[in-house]
C-alpha cells in the first residue's frame, strides 16, 4: 500500500511516499480503508523526532494521527459494536500513521459515522476537536467564568471556544486580525494577537480587576503564554503548546481522553449542528505535502484534511 510519510527524523525534506505492506493488526484494532485523516502540528513535531520519547515509530512511518473510513478487517477482541462495513472514524493505534491507503485504529477510541457527519470532519475529530474537549472539560468552565483562548484559530483553539462557549462561558479569543470573521461568527469576542494584546483584554473585561480571567487555554506558548499567566486569576490554565510552563505555572498540560464515548459525544454535537468542526482546505492525498506544509507554517484557520478517493 501508499503512504506519506518518513524514514528518517528530521525536517520536511525528510517527508516523502512510500510503499509498504499493511501493518500487522494487533488485539483490539481494526484496519480501515481510509476515506479521511487530519493533520496537526504534533505531525510535524513526531516527524522532527521531538516526541521520541512518548511515541512509537517503525521506519518508514505514515504522518497522521487520526483518520475515518470504512472498516474493511477486524482485529482479534474487536468490540462487538463495529462491523466491516461499518464507516468509523477513531484514533491511529501505537506505530500506525494516517496518511496511508489503509491504516489501523484502536477499536477502544473508534467510532460508527452518524449519518449526517461527514468523513472529512469525522477525521478532525480524534486530536484536534477531542484535545479541545479535554481541556475544556478539565479547566471546568462554565457559566460566569470568563475563558481565555490564545491561538483561538487554530485546529484546537477553534474547537475549545466553542465548547467553552457551549459551558456557558465568556470567551476571549486571541488570535491573528485576519481571523476576526471567523471568531465572530462562532460567537466569541476577538482579540488580534500581536504587541498589546494583554491590555486590549483588561479593556475588554474593565471592573473585572487586573486578573480578569478565571480559565485560560494556551495553543501558542511562548511569550504569549507568559502574557496570558498575567491574566489570569488562580491557576485553572492548560497548555497544548507549553505544558512544561504551563505547570511550572500551577497548570498542566492536557490530559486526553481517547475513547469511543467522548468521540461519539462530539460526532453527535457536530452531527447535530451544535458544534462546527471547522475545516480550513481539504487536500487530496496525492498532494499530503501541501497540506503538511499548510499546518507547519501556523496560519490555518481550523482544520487541514487529507482525502483518498
Amino acid at each position: 500500500m501508499r503512504i506519506y510519510g518518513f524514514d528518517e527524523y528530521g525536517g520536511p525534506g525528510v517527508q516523502h511516499f512510500h510503499e509498504v505492506e499493511e501493518p500487522p493488526l494487533r488485539d483490539g484494532c481494526v484496519r480501515i480503508r481510509t476515506a479521511a485523516a487530519g493533520v496537526n502540528p504534533a505531525d510535524v513535531k513526531v516527524r522532527s523526532g521531538a516526541r521520541q520519547s512518548g511515541f512509537p515509530v517503525a521506519f518508514p512511518m505514515a504522518m497522521g494521527r487520526e483518520a475515518c473510513g470504512q472498516v474493511v478487517e477486524l482485529g482479534p477482541g474487536a468490540p462487538h459494536r463495529i462491523s466491516v462495513g461499518d464507516r468509523v472514524f477513531g484514533s491511529c493505534a501505537p506505530g500506525v500513521g494516517a496518511f496511508a491507503e489503509t491504516s489501523v485504529l484502536d477499536a477502544t477510541s473508534a467510532v460508527r459515522l452518524p449519518p449526517s457527519l461527514d468523513p472529512v470532519r469525522a477525521a478532525c475529530i480524534p486530536v484536534a476537536v477531542g484535545t479541545a474537549h479535554d481541556a475544556i472539560a478539565e479547566l471546568e468552565c462554565g457559566a460566569g467564568d470568563t475563558v481565555l483562548v490564545l491561538g483561538a484559530g487554530g485546529g484546537v483553539g477553534v474547537h475549545a471556544i466553542q465548547l467553552a462557549r457551549l459551558a456557558g462561558a465568556r470567551v476571549l479569543a486571541v488570535a491573528s486580525a485576519g481571523k476576526q470573521d471567523l471568531l465572530a461568527g462562532l460567537g466569541v469576542e476577538h482579540i488580534a494577537s500581536g504587541a498589546g494584546w494583554e491590555e486590549r483584554v483588561r479593556e475588554l473585561t474593565a471592573g473585572d480587576g487586573a486578573r480578569p480571567v478565571d480559565a485560560f487555554l494556551d495553543c501558542v506558548g511562548g511569550r504569549a503564554l507568559a502574557g496570558g499567566l498575567t491574566l489570569l486569576a488562580g491557576t485553572r490554565m492548560r497548555s497544548v503548546a507549553d505544558p512544561e510552563t504551563a505547570s511550572a505555572a500551577g497548570g498542566s498540560g492536557v490530559v486526553r481522553r481517547r475513547t469511543a464515548e467522548v468521540f461519539g459525544a462530539l460526532a453527535s454535537r457536530a452531527a447535530a449542528g451544535s458544534l462546527d468542526v471547522v475545516i480550513d482546505d481539504v487536500v487530496p492525498f496525492a498532494e499530503a505535502a501541501r497540506a503538511v506544509e499548510r499546518v507547519e507554517a501556523g496560519h490555518a484557520r481550523g482544520k487541514t484534511v487529507v482525502t483518498f478517493t
